[in-house]
């Protein structure tokens, strides 16, 4: 534009405005698809709840006095093709996305246990090994805690989200990109990290453990606490004897950790294993001396935080932040019987009515269900509709704003298109000037000729005369 060109101002302003209405409508876009993916968990929330109503209905059937063995049983095949369904609706995706958390119940998050990574008749003594184990925790943020044992010569316990290490009881891991997911018996293309490595009393296979309990999260800092077993701790000061630990700064010197960046998105996390010797990371209940110490023979667990997604909404780095949201799929056991849910017998199926619409005893986790009818009601599905709410309000703004822009590049093209006539029109007027000009000149010409050639005093003479 002739304007734009002749006046920088209007040239930055309407850059300006046309940059910030492309932003505009990059964000507007992820807010819609955004919308979508709730749109979706709403479906899916609703379909579990008709689920919900349906079991709600068989378990009071399958409490009736007057039913028999037969019907309960009816009852019951029927309930587990239900769990089945919540179970499908459980592993749904929004391109890509997951829509929901099956690592949060209704009243906080569930533990995750793992299984046990045993060395100790998997490979001689002097034999470089690795185990490992992943598993979706379906959120990048929580706590991992599991007991160790290695003996006086020592081993490399890691903890892995993705291909970052978190944590790491000795050297960094030397093998190549994604072999920390897989098995190692004698591996010949990395070698066992120098160094030192996590050290505990006597033999792996007789002494205590130590629990090892790591917390990390994108953009937050990764923080262990280490309690030691008796054994390991003789001063009963809380720190291992056979580490070399820092009191300055309260950390022990072969424990090396890194933190998750802000925007990390993986929630596969591996726990490894790495020895020369016997490591162990022991399974719940399992321990070398039978618990000699009295601390516990807990497994491995993985309790995530209440991770929000985040959803960036402007060019001024502002998030909207949306709930995770899961439901029980009363598939596994009770958390208050510890027997899987049935409802072939009458106390298997008022427990599963318990689980479906809470009981009195809510003050008492261990008596007690919140009630999953209740949970998706009262907070997934509110959840969904306060997200929608405000997601509209934001998409309505950026309307707003886009008129606004619309407007600004308007007024400044509008602007230049009047200048541009004013001169289009001197032009064409000078122009039409010129051509009269010419067109004068030349009949001009026409009406002295014959004044010149045709004079009394001219060589040319008329003969009538």
């Amino acid at each position: 534009m002739v304007g734009h060109q002749r006046d920088l101002g209007a040239l930055s302003q309407g850059v300006n405005a046309r940059m910030s209405k492309l932003f505009n409508n990059s964000f507007k876009i992820n807010l819609q698809n955004t919308r979508s993916y709730i749109d979706a968990q709403e479906q899916g929330l609703r379909e579990v709840l008709d689920i919900y109503n349906r079991m709600d209905e068989i378990a009071i059937k399958a409490m009736d006095p007057t039913s028999n063995a037969h019907d309960r049983n009816l009852y019951n095949s029927e309930f587990q093709s239900l769990t089945g369904q919540l179970n499908q609706i459980m592993a749904r995706e929004f391109n890509g996305e997951k829509l929901f958390n099956d690592t949060l119940v209704c009243g906080g998050a569930k533990d995750i246990p793992l299984g046990e990574l045993d060395l100790v008749n998997a490979v001689t003594r002097g034999v470089h090994a690795i185990r490992a184990q992943s598993v979706d925790v379906n959120a990048p943020a929580g706590t991992v805690s599991f007991r160790v044992n290695s003996g006086t010569v020592g081993d490399i316990y890691r903890v892995w989200m993705g291909d970052v290490c978190v944590f790491s009881a000795g050297g960094v891991f030397q093998g190549p990109t994604g072999a920390h997911t897989q098995q190692h018996d004698d591996p010949g293309g990395f070698n066992f990290p120098g160094g030192a490595h996590w050290k505990t009393s006597g033999s792996a296979n007789t002494g205590d453990d130590d629990l090892i309990e790591v917390t990390f999260g994108p953009g937050q800092p990764t923080t262990y606490k280490i309690t030691p077993g008796a054994s390991n701790d003789p001063n009963n000061d809380g720190i291992s004897d056979f580490n070399s630990y820092d009191t300055s700064t309260g950390l022990y010197n072969v424990i090396l950790t890194n933190d998750l960046p802000a925007e990390f998105e993986d929630t596969t996390m591996t726990l490894q294993v790495e020895t020369r010797t016997i490591g162990i990371i022991y399974a719940e209940g399992n321990s070398a001396n039978n618990d000699a110490d009295g601390s516990g023979t807990a497994g491995v667990k993985f309790v995530p935080e209440n991770y929000e997604k985040p959803v960036m909404v402007n060019s001024d780095g502002d998030y909207f932040y949306l709930d995770p949201k899961g439901f029980g799929t009363l598939d596994g056991k009770s958390p208050v019987t510890g027997t899987a849910h049935t409802l072939s017998e009458f106390a298997g199926a008022s427990d599963t009515f318990d689980h479906l619409r809470g009981n009195k005893y809510q003050s008492d986790p261990t008596l007690s269900y919140y009630g999953e009818e209740k949970c998706i009601v009262n907070e997934r599905l509110a959840s969904v509709a306060a997200e929608k709410g405000r997601i509209d309000k934001m998409l309505e703004d950026m309307e707003r704003k886009t008129i606004t822009e619309d407007l600004t590049i308007s007024r400044i093209e509008d602007a230049d298109i009047a200048r541009e006539a004013t001169e289009l029109a001197s032009s064409t007027i000078k122009t039409q000037m010129s051509a009269q000009v010419m067109s004068k000149s030349t009949r001009l010409k026409d009406i002295l000729i014959p004044l010149t050639t045709e004079h009394f005093r001219s060589s040319v003479m008329s003969s009538t005369l």
